[in-house]
């Protein structure tokens, strides 16, 4: 490893999540997506010293699904290092558990995507191996293009042999100035070169978001009477080195 200078851990041991570092967001905020982001207990809480989101089939705030999303922006971020997490992964249709990062200058009203975003893991549920594939994607405001670009994704996917819903497993990114390389377990997925393209977006500080939402790119992608839910995103820790 790269980076052994452990700088930020949280092993979900206490009763809750710390309000020192985690936030719970509330609402409908991603565009597009269906499910409501809860503060709730039954869509976010620490139970055996892991971190437990939960996404229900439920009408609630007018949505007819519920979910959490927790961040560590804007009480704690971090510039370079490397970001891991161990978690299991909930699975089935639509479903889309991340672990992720943004700008911290998204609070100074730096909007998406110029702020940047890295993808450290997504997985993106459906039936087969979908529920075995996890992805890595990079997003940026191009220079050159005048809008959004990206990296990654399902052309560098990893696809396990089990689903991730069966096994807790490490995934991973080592960021610097010149580039990242992201892993799953021991295996490198993938290095990419920070280009003057991206406009500095990964040249200065990102915070951390841990969430579920839901699919909804149209009628082959989107949750169903065939997605099984309630289903748990279960997070054993999270560490950044540095």
């Amino acid at each position: 490893m790269k980076y052994e200078n452990l700088v930020f851990e949280d092993d979900f041991n206490g009763p809750d999540l710390d309000p020192n570092v985690w936030t719970k967001e509330v609402g409908m905020l991603r565009k597009g997506e269906p499910q409501y982001f809860t503060n709730r207990r039954e869509n976010c809480f620490v139970e055996n010293g892991c971190l437990v989101i939960r996404t229900l089939r439920e009408n609630y705030e007018g949505a007819e699904y519920t979910s959490a999303s927790v961040i560590t922006g804007p009480h704690k971020a971090w510039l370079y290092g490397r970001m891991e997490m161990r978690a299991k992964l909930p699975r089935s249709r639509a479903l889309w558990p991340a672990f992720w990062t943004l700008g911290a200058n998204f609070f100074d009203g730096v909007d998406w995507p110029l702020c940047g975003e890295i993808d450290i893991m997504e997985m993106t549920g459906g039936a087969g191996v979908r529920d075995c594939e996890t992805l890595s994607t990079v997003h940026w405001e191009s220079y050159e293009k005048r809008g959004h670009d990206q990296y990654g994704g399902r052309e560098k996917s990893y696809i396990n042999d089990r689903p991730l819903c069966e096994d807790f497993h490490i995934y991973a990114v080592e960021w610097d100035a010149e580039g990242m390389t992201f892993f799953f377990d021991d295996h490198e997925l993938y290095r990419m070169e920070i280009t003057p393209d991206m406009q500095g977006a990964f040249n200065k500080p990102h915070f951390l978001i841990l969430n579920t939402s839901l699919e909804n790119w149209g009628p082959d992608s989107c949750p169903n009477e065939e997605t099984e839910l309630p289903q748990d995103y279960i997070i054993d820790y999270v560490r950044v080195y540095q």
